[in-house]
């Protein structure tokens, strides 16, 4: 497992070079946000095309093979880019439609890989640790992306790094075992379709594409928030960012120590903090509240996130838990570009606090519904059981006259 986080880590710090370097290099070349636009379009093109066609591919075929072939192949794609955007910068539009693709594939079979090695109780753990590892490099890896793009005149070199990153993932997962997968059975196609017939996991994936909604419309709201709470707006924006990302620390604390049996409830309080969170800060009189309000959402997201993959681990099983992944991040990644456009309307009709507000007034629907889903299914196996032990008494009865009579 820790040889799993390790490769984790190392290719989440290199993800933002590539990211940075290929926005900067589209904007400098056009001048204009349809390029950027353009970018996250070809990426979420690859996501639903390969997440929509093959997700099952990660049950059919070995992971720990399969992971490792796709990170040499980003490896060669990444380390050609260099000279493949000195032909045409449009040359990246295709190459960001691939490597997205290939992240459909790979990070929906590590996750389904963790609970072939961890124990069935140490599943929520074993999700925090990994979703702590990608938030702390991510941070690292755009912190460096941006220190080292202020001091190069051409950011192409800082490619390789990201190019060397996949090629150490590489090296650290071929040294796993027992990742699951090769179920030769397994139909390559079905997607989304196939892991909404699987039993238990349609509830989950629901709250994951509506919380993943509501994320995109929170992402480009952060920084018009601080301007709005601070003079300073960009300092202001950095120290809500730590405040995001202190309350992101905790949360995976807090979400590591949910036991199996109550990971729906940790789910339906942990959408309760996240949406709390979001509301009071479109309401904030202060910059500090503002900022113990991020935090709070924070915690809220973290917990969701981890509640929410590792339920689905735990309702799928080792012959379908790669499809039910990836069904997971391609509705996630969807609702996410979505959100992103809806938000930037909102923040843009609304202003950027009464946007926050109207998206925590959303979040706090979304708890109460499903909330109120798990009162229903309580209620319903309660009458389920109260049915049985009905059904079960005349028995007792009959055998108890029978035994007097005798």
């Amino acid at each position: 497992m820790a040889r799993l986080a390790g490769a984790i880590l190392v290719s989440s710090i290199g993800d933002p070079f590539s990211q940075t370097v290929s926005l900067v290099l589209l904007y400098q070349a056009t001048h204009t946000p349809l390029a950027i636009a353009a970018a996250f379009g070809a990426e979420m093109l690859g996501v639903l095309t390969v997440g929509g066609l093959i997700g099952a591919v990660s049950d059919r075929v070995d992971r720990r093979r399969l992971i490792v072939r796709l990170e040499w192949i980003r490896f060669l794609v990444v380390v050609s880019l260099p000279l493949v955007t000195s032909i045409s910068i449009l040359l990246l539009y295709p190459s960001l439609f691939l490597l997205a693709g290939i992240e459909a594939l790979v990070q929906p079979s590590r996750q389904a890989a963790v609970p072939e090695l961890v124990s069935p109780g140490e599943v929520g753990a074993a999700n925090s640790l990994l979703m702590t590892a990608v938030m702390v490099a991510r941070a690292a890896g755009f912190a460096i992306a941006g220190f080292a793009l202020a001091h190069v005149s051409d950011p192409r070199p800082l490619y390789f790094v990201d190019a060397f990153t996949f090629a150490a993932a590489a090296l650290l997962v071929g040294t796993l075992h027992g990742m699951g997968g090769g179920i030769v059975t397994t139909k390559l196609r079905g997607g989304v379709r196939g892991a909404w017939t699987v039993p238990g996991v349609r509830p989950f994936l629901v709250v994951a594409a509506a919380m993943a909604l509501f994320v995109g419309m929170l992402n480009p709201a952060l920084l018009p928030a601080a301007y709005a709470l601070s003079s300073n707006g960009p300092t202001a924006f950095t120290q809500l960012e730590t405040c995001l990302i202190g309350g992101s620390l905790v949360g995976s604390v807090i979400a590591g120590r949910i036991q199996p049996g109550k990971r729906s409830l940790g789910l339906a309080i942990s959408v309760w903090l996240f949406a709390m969170g979001v509301f009071a800060v479109g309401l904030s009189p202060s910059f500090l509240i503002a900022g113990v309000a991020v935090a709070i959402s924070g915690v809220g997201n973290l917990m969701y996130s981890v509640a929410n993959t590792s339920a689905l681990m735990e309702a799928a099983v080792s012959t379908n838990r790669g499809v039910v992944m990836a069904a997971r991040f391609t509705v996630t990644q969807a609702s996410n570009v979505l959100g992103l456009a809806i938000g930037a309307a909102a923040i843009g009709w609304l202003g950027p606090l009464r946007a926050f507000s109207g998206f925590g007034l959303g979040l706090l629907l979304v708890a109460a519904i499903y909330t109120a889903f798990l009162a229903a299914r309580a209620h319903a196996r309660w009458d389920t059981m109260r049915g049985d032990r009905g059904h079960a008494q005349p028995d007792r009865d009959w055998q108890g006259k029978g035994e007097e009579r005798l």
